[in-house]
């Protein structure tokens, strides 16, 4: 893995003891020393990253699989519907059909 390391930026200047002038208080900024990062060797960074890959895998796969048999629930649902439904009218317009009975 290569990587480019990036300028660490200055911590937050914090305000010290104000100046006074001519009846104005003015604040001074002053910076602060950023604290050291902590060392990551490449290999804790790939173990970090490999584990990370692999719950976001597993994560994804349940999220998935649970929203396929929320899904085929429903689909389950509304062709039952649709059968108790369709289907005695069906049923009564064949047999009339075949059995050739007049209203």
């Amino acid at each position: 893995m290569s990587r480019t390391k990036k300028k660490k930026k200055p911590a937050a200047p914090v305000l010290s003891e104000p100046i006074e002038h001519d009846d104005k208080v003015i604040p001074i900024l002053t910076d602060l020393e950023a604290p050291p990062a902590p060392a990551v060797t490449e290999e804790q960074l790939a173990s970090v990253q490999a584990e990370l890959t692999s719950l976001t895998r597993d994560l994804a796969d349940r999220l998935l699989d649970g929203a396929l048999r929320d899904m085929e629930a429903a689909l389950f649902e509304k062709v039952a519907d649709r059968l108790r439904e369709e289907l005695p009218e069906l049923i009564d317009r064949v047999l009339r059909e075949h059995l050739q009975i007049d209203d």
